[in-house]
């Protein structure tokens, strides 16, 4: 994984939201292919815990992007 670009979103002081984007490198019978993946992960505040993941998701993948 290289070239992780990190972007925020807080909706509120208790919910906030990270897409990643970032390039994933896969090799089968020597044969490597790299894509841009984007994972959103979405964050709560929990009293007395901190902020835990509430949920991730798969968003989609670039291809074909310099």
């Amino acid at each position: 994984m290289i070239g992780l670009k990190p972007f925020e979103y807080q909706s509120s002081k208790t919910e906030a939201e990270f897409f990643n984007e970032f390039k994933l490198t896969t090799e089968f019978n020597n044969v490597a292919a790299t894509e841009t993946v984007i994972v959103k992960t979405s964050l709560i505040y929990v009293k007395e815990q901190g902020w835990k993941v509430d949920d991730m998701e798969f968003i989609g993948q670039l291809t074909g992007r310099k």
